[in-house]
């Protein structure tokens, strides 16, 4: 062999060695990928509504509703199984009215007309001016209908009932109140039959039912999004303090949070009955649990991490990828290196809520055992450098902002929030914490819990 080779032989081989020893690959021991079973109960939370309306709106609403239209309208003689009579039936004055308990009394003034159509083409016409009074006492029932008992207390004549002939007006007010004494009973019937067919709250509280349950995303930056779950709904009796009347509505539900792509929540369509109770607390409590995927933990820690270069003397590493998963309580973060060391190391750490900047981070995180005893062997010079506590601030997630935005968006849903027009709900956020802090298949799960009062104003119905 022509010596001039030897050198470049011994220079090749050289360069070869040094190419495998660099680029050798040193994993240390996976951690096992494991998780503590928990009973996880559901985060049940109790939003408590004081209702309050003032009597004065509920009469304005109620004759704003009632002016400019007849009450009733018939205007022919075959109708009603050709009664042969024509009647016409208007508000003539405000409707007043007070409440007793479950007991309403109400004055109703109203102007008739009625026609009637006698033998041989004649007719007769008269018209008067009455105000009924009636009591009426009523019942919110389970099935969310309403059951009332209706009497007419007395009447009273405005302008007395004429009837007009060819010759002039003749008074008829004993005859017509011998007619209305009559047909008192029957009036009272048909107020609390038309209740009873027309007047259901199932699917105005079904509507609203379904609404709250639809998820809304609070935080666009983070992906936050909330979703609730009703279960049931209480109701105090309606009770009348001075001018007003109120009642307290409590509904039991379940509320989520999690940060990332829009999850498959759960949902309940089946209204259930109502629940009549005898109080309920006043302040409401909300529990809610707020999860940090592991896919969006890795995310936020590789925008941290990846790329960052750790040197030791002549040696260097650098970060390529970042992932995590847990093992029973604690969270593993598992660290891709290249350069002087190649391989996979651990981390692993407890995470803990940190209540003095509002912070998910896991504490105490360190390199796992069997990192160590490998690293001692081939890479003790890691121990050295700023890797770990690097890794260790990036492990943390802020919640500060999450947690801000969850009370902002509950303050400003809590705020002159209109529920329907005239019905506003107004409340007060009191606080939002933290209750406890564990590691799921799933990510790092906070569970969260919010107090305040809240109440609604009706202005009209």
């Amino acid at each position: 062999m022509n010596r001039l080779y030897i050198p470049v032989l011994a220079i090749l081989v050289c360069l070869f060695t040094i190419r495998c020893a660099t680029s050798k690959i040193t994993n240390a021991p996976k951690p096992q990928e494991s998780y503590n079973k928990y009973e996880d109960p559901p985060l049940l939370s109790y939003l408590t509504i004081p209702v309050l309306i003032t009597v004065d709106d509920l009469v304005y609403s109620l004759n704003k509703s009632t002016s400019g239209e007849a009450l009733y309208e018939d205007f022919s003689y075959s109708d009603n199984n050709n009664d042969g009579l024509m009647l016409s039936i208007w508000k003539s004055k405000n409707i007043s009215l007070s409440f007793y308990g479950n007991t309403i009394k109400y004055r109703i003034p109203l102007k008739i007309w009625v026609k009637k159509d006698l033998l041989f083409g004649a007719a007769a016409e008269a018209e008067g001016e009455l105000a009924l009074n009636f009591k009426t006492t009523y019942r919110l029932n389970t099935d969310w209908t309403i059951t009332t008992q209706t009497e007419v207390e007395w009447h009273e004549w405005l302008t007395r009932p004429v009837l007009k002939t060819g010759l002039g007006s003749i008074s008829v007010e004993t005859i017509a109140n011998v007619a209305l004494n009559r047909s008192k009973r029957a009036l009272a019937q048909a107020l609390d039959e038309y209740v009873s067919q027309e007047i259901n709250l199932r699917p105005y509280v079904q509507s609203a039912w379904n609404a709250i349950q639809e998820p809304v995303l609070l935080d666009e930056q983070y992906q936050m999004w909330t979703k609730t779950t009703p279960l049931s709904i209480s109701m105090t009796p309606i009770q009348t303090v001075g001018n007003a009347i109120q009642a307290k509505i409590a509904i039991e539900c379940m509320n989520d949070v999690t940060f990332g792509k829009q999850p498959a929540f759960r949902s309940n369509s089946i209204l259930p009955g109502l629940t009549l109770v005898d109080d309920v607390p006043e302040e409401f409590r909300m529990q809610f649990a707020a999860e940090v995927p592991f896919p969006e933990a890795e995310r936020l820690a590789r925008e941290t991490m990846a790329g960052q270069t750790f040197e030791s003397g002549k040696k260097k590493v650098k970060i390529e990828d970042v992932r995590l998963w847990g093992s029973d309580d604690k969270v593993v973060v598992n660290t891709r290196l290249s350069g002087s060391f190649n391989g996979e190391i651990y981390f692993i750490g407890k995470p803990e809520f940190n209540p003095i900047d509002n912070s998910l981070e896991v504490k105490d995180l360190d390199f796992h055992v069997d990192t160590r005893n490998t690293l001692l062997r081939s890479a003790s010079w890691l121990f050295k450098g700023p890797i770990r506590k690097k890794m260790a601030s990036a492990m943390t997630f802020p919640l500060a902002e999450n947690i801000g935005a969850v009370r902002s968006s509950a303050q400003e849903a809590l705020t002159n929030y209109e529920i329907q027009p005239g019905i506003l709900l107004n409340g007060r956020l009191d606080s939002v914490g933290v209750q406890q802090v564990r590691v799921t298949p799933a990510g790092i799960r906070a569970d969260l819990f919010s107090k305040g009062k809240v109440g609604v104003d009706v202005k009209g119905l």
